[in-house]
């Protein structure tokens, strides 16, 4: 799904660096759990938008979650680091994150996780 749609779903900022595969996953993870997932490269995010110029992973997943109507969003940096992030939470404290050197089943699960804190589900 790209951006600009208006439909409520877990908005992605990403590195436009940032590995297909990571993107792919954590798209597919939380759309397993029948959340949408909407896609904005950092430089390309939606008019208004507060996605950051740089690659942080944590600072594009703030400003996801920020600009996302259901408030949750994930950052996606050059590294293939994926960051789970809720609006209500510090910018610097979010739900939940990839490691450096992450693979597929971890990005896979942080999709999941986005879209479980979405729905108020355990993220166990």
């Amino acid at each position: 799904m790209t951006a600009g749609d208006g439909r409520p779903a877990v908005l992605v900022y990403r590195h436009p660096d940032a590995p297909p595969a990571a993107l792919r996953e954590v798209c597919a993870g939380a759309e397993e759990e029948g959340v949408p997932t909407v896609v904005a490269p950092v430089g390309e995010a939606p008019a208004g938008s507060d996605a950051p110029a740089g690659g942080d992973a944590t600072a594009l997943a703030h400003a996801a979650a920020l600009a996302s109507r259901l408030d949750v969003g994930i950052g996606l940096d050059a590294g293939g680091m994926a960051v789970v992030h809720h609006a209500k939470l510090p910018a610097r404290s979010p739900a939940a994150s990839t490691g450096p050197g992450a693979a597929p089943p971890d990005w896979r699960r942080a999709g999941r996780t986005a879209a479980r804190v979405v729905k108020g589900l355990p993220l166990g």
